[in-house]
């Protein structure tokens, strides 16, 4: 532009930081919305997934145009936000392009006037200014375009590298030997908090030791901290102080894959996939026979409804086992803990959903075959750690009492009032 006439280059000179100013002023307008346009997304989002999820529940307390209305707030909300980064936006294009025109129109206006005064510049040379103009601003025009990609891309990227560069809390130790002994636990001054409740101690202070083979029944009111004592020995959690001990070797030392490998836990809340009963129970163990299913299907109670079917064991499960009621579930989920074998069975509340009978012949029969492995009871039914080693029993985080079921009824008054209120004075379910 210089080049074809001093004159031409001021103009673009002059012309061009404006655009680019305004480019600026867009895109520092527009990148704070493309965060909160994510968030609003990821509110809607929520807001869907709930309301496919609770289905059944929704309609039981006849809520559908409560979540109509949430949803369609959550969406105005999103549309807001969305509709203002597209009215930010549709701006730039008409303004850029304003500035071109009136750019092309002070060129020709001054091309004019240099040609009439024979200063060497031609008609050419205008048009060739004109061509330049329009170039150098659509280019820039396009530029402006793919920064606001850029910007919308950037929010989504920090996003997602939060997830990706995290690095996990619990890691692997250094511990690769094997362990003499078999199916110890032991808890030593373990106190624990949540990370969300750091200050708040779910556990407080306890101090047990399960020996090798020892049935062991954990009993507490909800929020007693059961669940949570539980989960430290697989490490889904760590301990906040204190050491938790698998075969007198803390479980912070072992490999993630050994130290799991030791523990089968049978949660309860059953998650089932969409596959094969016997794909379901493998889960335990992949390389399993029909035979070794069976027999654990057998243990759990399992067998007989499973058989019943017209495909037996090779039936499919339902999407998160919708086909099946509670107490098949929770027999499948025992029968696949039981099959992977490990030297420590969990029960956390797992038989919550069995009938009594059922559950005392499932207790009997895991009596019998496994009377050499390690086994903790977590539940809310004494008839369920009635027959128990020992029964250790929780009170607000703490241990309040370890004994039988005698020592109990003797020396424990929170024992007592629970057998009171369930077993109505002594009634047996034996």
């Amino acid at each position: 532009m210089l080049m074809l006439d001093l004159s031409f280059g001021v103009v673009l000179a002059c012309t061009m930081p404006a655009v680019i100013i305004f480019i600026i002023y867009f895109i520092i307008k527009a990148r704070p919305k493309f965060k909160e346009l994510q968030e609003r997304l990821d509110r809607l989002n929520a807001i869907m997934q709930e309301d496919v999820a609770g289905a059944r529940v929704i309609k039981a307390y006849v809520k559908e145009d409560y979540e109509i209305e949430r949803f369609n707030e959550a969406n105005d909300n999103h549309v807001k936000v969305q509709k203002f980064v597209l009215k930010l936006f549709s701006y730039m294009s008409p303004i850029a392009n304003l500035i071109l025109n009136i750019t092309i129109i002070i060129i020709i206006y001054i091309g004019n006037i240099n040609v009439k005064n024979n200063t060497g510049v031609t008609p050419g040379n205008i048009m060739a200014a004109i061509t330049y103009t329009s170039q150098i601003l659509n280019a820039l025009l396009r530029m402006a375009n793919l920064f606001q990609t850029i910007s919308r891309a950037q929010t989504s990227a920090v996003r997602l590298n939060q997830i990706l560069n995290c690095l996990p809390v619990i890691v692997d130790g250094e511990f690769e030997g094997e362990t003499k002994i078999k199916g110890k636990l032991e808890l030593r001054n373990v106190s624990f908090a949540y990370p969300d409740s750091p200050n708040v101690n779910v556990l407080e202070d306890i101090n047990l030791v399960i020996n090798p083979g020892e049935t062991i029944g954990i009993l507490g009111a909800t929020g007693s901290g059961k669940s949570s004592l539980v989960n430290l020995f697989p490490r889904f959690y760590d301990s906040t102080s204190g050491n938790v001990l698998i075969d007198d070797i803390d479980v912070k030392d072992y490999k993630l894959k050994d130290l799991r490998g030791k523990v089968s836990i049978a949660l309860q809340k059953s998650e089932l996939f969409s596959s094969t009963i016997f794909e379901n129970i493998t889960w335990g163990k992949m390389d399993a026979t029909l035979d070794e299913v069976k027999h654990a299907s057998s243990i759990a109670q399992a067998d007989s409804f499973i058989e019943a079917k017209e495909e037996g064991y090779f039936t499919m499960v339902a999407e998160k086992g919708m086909s099946l009621s509670g107490g098949q579930k929770q027999r499948i989920n025992i029968a696949r803990c039981i099959l992977k074998e490990s030297e420590i069975l969990i029960f956390d509340d797992s038989t919550s959903a069995l009938d009594l009978k059922t559950e005392a012949l499932l207790y009997k029969a895991l009596k019998k075959e496994y009377s050499n492995t390690t086994k903790i009871i977590i539940a809310q039914r004494i008839a369920s750690v009635k027959d128990s080693d020992r029964i250790v029993v929780l009170d607000k985080g703490r241990i309040s009492a370890i004994g039988n079921h005698d020592e109990l009824m003797n020396s424990s008054t929170i024992y007592q009032e629970i057998y009171q209120s369930q077993l109505k004075g002594g009634v047996s379910y034996d």
